[in-house]
């Protein structure tokens, strides 16, 4: 009898070291299962880092344009644009005046006024431009005229146009040493009452077509009266 009870309590004994036993190792493999699916959930299917992954794949890429490396010299397209090379003929020039005849300018060019008479209640004057350069040059329309006096006052008002004269309009060419002429006209001081401008020192004249002026002091005896002074279209012969 005792020996079975003896035998009986080792048995009770053990079986309850063997419970005690098998819950802690239930509740371990059960820490270590857990631990296990966290380490596969936190691992990517390459091994590495899933955040690590995520966080690379989901950055955004450099959007700014890559600069190509300069041609190596003597191939392929230089670094640098370079400028165009020059046209191998020259742009046309402009078109010559009506002729191939230039415009005569004022520095070749000479101004006298020479006295024509007087016909009816006119006087009658020759104004001569005269080319002096050393090629043919061209003249068209009215010249501008004025006087001024000696301290460089105009003197009255300019002349007005007419179509005195042997001008008829059309250009004159004038070789050099040519003169062409164009008629200046005022009212007779007899007829005018006294009535005239005051006696002028200079006479000056912008040739037809330019901006620049031509001047004499030798005015012939040119005085304005009765408020009348006019010029004619440049001819080719005098009035």
């Amino acid at each position: 009898m005792s020996h079975t009870h003896r035998r009986d309590g080792r048995g009770r004994r053990r079986g309850g070291r063997n419970k005690a036993r098998g819950r802690p190792c239930g509740a371990w493999g059960a820490a270590l299962a857990l631990a296990c699916a966290a380490a596969l959930t936190a691992c990517g299917p390459d091994g590495g880092d899933a955040d690590a992954a995520g966080t690379a794949s989901d950055a955004p890429t450099s959007s700014a344009p890559t600069e190509s490396a300069p041609a190596p010299s003597g191939t392929g397209t230089p670094a640098e644009p370079t400028q165009p090379p020059p046209p191998t003929s020259a742009a046309p020039s402009a078109s010559p005046k009506p002729g191939g005849i230039a415009r005569c300018e004022t520095d070749g060019l000479a101004l006298s006024l020479v006295a024509h008479g007087q016909e009816m209640n006119s006087k009658y004057f020759d104004l001569r431009l005269t080319n002096t350069g050393g090629e043919p040059c061209d003249l068209l329309g009215h010249p501008g005229v004025s006087l001024l006096d000696a301290g460089g006052k105009r003197v009255g008002e300019p002349a007005t146009r007419s179509q005195d004269g042997a001008g008829d309009g059309g250009p004159v060419r004038l070789r050099p040493g040519q003169a062409a002429h164009a008629t200046v006209k005022t009212a007779g001081e007899g007829v005018t009452d006294g009535r005239c401008w005051p006696e002028a020192a200079t006479l000056l004249v912008y040739p037809p077509g330019s901006k620049q002026t031509v001047t004499t002091r030798d005015l012939a005896g040119l005085r304005v009266c009765g408020d009348s002074f006019q010029v004619g279209p440049v001819g080719d012969r005098a009035p």
